[in-house]
């Protein structure tokens, strides 16, 4: 493991942490408005479900940057 990922894993870990701790601090009950219908659900449930979406949408960003990477350095070879 190179020396970028053993930084990524640290800085993805204490994230998490924190996050996990944020979200078993907060688990009192809380009333989500989706315009035609409320539900009623514990706050530690909307902040895992929010952590997973925003976990979801930083690997697809993170992923598109990568395979656009790819894609501009292959193109470099051929031209070379």
């Amino acid at each position: 493991m190179d020396m970028k990922n053993q930084k990524n894993l640290v800085i993805g870990s204490i994230v998490a942490l924190i996050a996990v701790i944020f979200v078993i601090l907060n688990t009192k009950p809380v009333v989500i408005n989706f315009g035609f219908f409320n539900v009623k659900l514990p706050l530690i449930v909307v902040l895992v479900v929010m952590v997973i979406i925003g976990m979801i949408i930083a690997w697809f960003f993170g992923h598109d940057k990568e395979e656009k990477h790819h894609f501009f350095n292959k193109n470099e070879k051929k031209t070379e």
